[in-house]
């Protein structure tokens, strides 16, 4: 499903990801860990392009280049309609929840079928309904964001992801903003998700989601892959130093 070649990325004279390799199968769920500044939510940026990668990085998802023109010697970057047609294959959830304030939760997760005219004006809205009942917020579809706490506005965003019909989705530390008490939720919604069979990357220091919910789990370390391995082993038997430090320390933290 997404395969990962090479992958660099420079900021400035600062290398943030020093050639990463990562092949990810279909229906899989990976949780890549570490700590800050690792170059884990940089990698899922470059995933769709939301960074640039350096020339000489892959990125493929279902046999497709994302970002470049294959057909092209060496492949050129790809712009507007074009790569907004990959970026649709990739749904990306954030930390912050960057809901439209001034539009309903229901109106949020049209807005992108709409924009992109997938669906009919009655199509997208009873997409985003089916949609909130999936995540649990059936009743929620004319609240405003500001009326929302903050697990049910990250819901609405997984929801407005999932409008799009992705192959993939990305999560990128998408409990750290929220209190303890509102983690759970989120949580449940992408345990469901990872059930259903998608795809997913999930960037987190939820240890004990990592272990339930993840066929693997990457550990990153100053933009290279460190440990690559089933969570059992790697959470619980890690074999790298650098992978036995963080986990002590998320252990005297959590």
């Amino acid at each position: 499903m997404l395969r990962i070649k090479k992958l660099v990325k420079r900021y400035g004279p600062k290398t943030v990801l020093h050639g990463v390799d990562l092949d990810i199968p279909a229906g899989r769920v990976v949780a890549l860990i570490g700590a800050s500044g690792s170059g884990k939510s940089t990698l899922l940026r470059c995933v769709n392009y939301l960074e640039v990668p350096e020339p000489g990085s892959e990125i493929w998802l279902d046999g497709e280049l994302i970002g470049q023109d294959a057909r092209s010697t060496p492949p050129r970057l790809l712009q507007g309609a074009a790569l907004r047609r990959q970026r649709s294959q990739i749904g990306m959830v954030f930390q912050h929840f960057n809901l439209f304030p001034n539009l309903t939760a229901l109106e949020n997760i049209t807005e992108a079928p709409l924009a992109h005219r997938r669906a009919t004006k009655a199509e997208a809205r009873m997409q985003a309904q089916a949609l909130l009942d999936q995540v649990g917020l059936h009743d929620k579809a004319a609240s405003y964001p500001s009326q929302l706490s903050g697990g049910q506005q990250q819901r609405v965003a997984i929801a407005r992801a999932l409008a799009m019909k992705p192959r993939l989705m990305l999560f990128d530390e998408v409990t750290s903003a929220l209190d303890p008490e509102l983690v759970d939720e989120v949580l449940k919604v992408m345990l469901q998700l990872a059930q259903d069979g998608m795809t997913m990357v999930v960037v987190t220091h939820e240890m004990a989601f990592a272990a339930e919910v993840a066929d693997r789990v990457v550990y990153m370390d100053q933009g290279r892959i460190i440990e690559d391995g089933p969570p059992g082993s790697i959470l619980r038997n890690p074999r790298h130093p650098r992978t036995q430090a963080f986990l002590k320390r998320m252990l005297r933290t959590g």
